[in-house]
């Protein structure tokens, strides 16, 4: 996929509310970086949208046992 993306991130935080992030990444490793930020797991995460579509589950996976 080539980048910059934009990215939707729906995600639970600490006390189970759903938060969400919206930004432009320009590298797997600035995704990376912003998952650990925001301290978001695989199991945190409700949804994932990238350049307005709906992040397939089985990419998602992939992508999480990657790192």
């Amino acid at each position: 996929m080539p980048y910059p993306i934009w990215i939707r991130l729906e995600y639970q935080n600490d006390v189970g509310r759903i938060v969400g992030f919206t930004g432009s990444i320009q590298s797997e490793s600035a995704l990376i970086e912003v998952l650990e930020r925001y301290e978001i797991t695989r199991e945190r995460l409700v949804s994932v949208w990238i350049n307005g579509k709906a992040y397939p589950t089985s990419k998602l996976d992939r992508f999480f046992s990657k790192i």
